[in-house]
């Protein structure tokens, strides 16, 4: 699960008012919305470590039925309530919001944000005395962002420009089971001397099973000493085909977790995540100074 992540502007100490701003949260009534579909955030919320981590759940009117024919299986995504996740970290000062698709034609982006920021705006004013604002942040991919996408999805494309010099697999790499073959593999490689400058590597995607995670040259080139990612394409926990190149901005993923998953469920791991992961939250760096 992927989430966009935003600066929260507060002059002050936002962990000071965290229980009451839980409180208020966790006791505002539905919202009335366009078209006479209601909003609201639901009972699954959680405070715990400056982290307040909950559900705005949104009404809307679904063209599709909401049960899957196939597997005679209820379909969350075209349910009477879309679900977004939110957390919300008063320590760091940062919101995060659940990138996903919003499928009916009364639902969006832009829509979710606007009645997520209204009920947020409500409790600054009455907990906080303030006017709840926020910018978008970005940061740049770097080598650890491609190689957590290479431990927990599966891989479908992968760019790697390589060093003139330097090509050496990490000592505790395992392109292999078997320690010898394992050892005279990283061996050939560290006497590459080819002038071989970028290496592309693919597999089969949609309606394939193609994992180039099982690749030991895949698994060769992410474990190099010295090397420059540039690209790789991969399936997310939801089935939806994705790609992080070294110039993109780079959302916040948890791995594990999709539209599936039980929203409880859901609403712990991301608040575990956002406090075991905060020092990755503070590089998500507001695009413009506030003024």
């Amino acid at each position: 699960m992927d989430f966009r992540v935003y600066q929260v502007i507060y002059p002050d100490d936002l962990a000071q008012h965290g229980q009451a701003l839980f409180e208020f949260l966790r006791g505002m009534a539905k919202q009335p919305g366009e078209y006479r579909f209601d909003y609201c955030i639901t009972n699954d919320i959680d405070y715990s470590n400056d982290i307040i981590t909950f559900c705005l759940s949104e009404g809307h009117q679904s063209n599709i039925s909401s049960v899957d024919d196939d597997k005679n299986a209820y379909v969350p995504e075209v349910s009477p309530y879309l679900s977004t996740c939110v957390a919300l970290d008063l320590q760091e000062k940062r919101l995060l919001v659940q990138h996903r698709d919003y499928p009916p034609d009364n639902l969006s982006k832009d829509t979710n944000m606007t009645r997520l920021s209204l009920m947020l705006n409500q409790a600054f004013e009455a907990v906080c005395n303030a006017i709840f604002n926020y910018l978008d942040t970005t940061r740049e991919a770097d080598d650890e962002d491609f190689a957590h996408i290479f431990r927990h999805y599966r891989i479908t494309m992968l760019r790697v420009r390589l060093h003139e010099t330097g090509r050496y697999i990490s000592e505790e790499a395992q392109v292999f089971e078997d320690e010898i073959t394992n050892e005279r593999w990283k061996r050939g490689w560290a006497e590459d001397g080819s002038s071989m400058h970028e290496v592309i590597l693919k597999a089969p995607g949609r309606g394939g099973e193609g994992d180039l995670r099982e690749s030991p040259l895949a698994k060769s080139l992410i474990n190099l000493v010295r090397k420059d990612v540039m690209e790789i394409n991969y399936w997310d926990d939801d089935g939806v085909s994705e790609s992080l190149s070294r110039n993109d901005f780079r959302r916040f993923s948890i791995a594990g977790i999709n539209i599936h998953t039980l929203i409880i469920t859901a609403i712990q791991t991301i608040s575990n995540e956002v406090y075991n992961r905060r020092e990755e939250i503070r590089r998500f760096i507001a695009t413009r100074d506030f003024e």
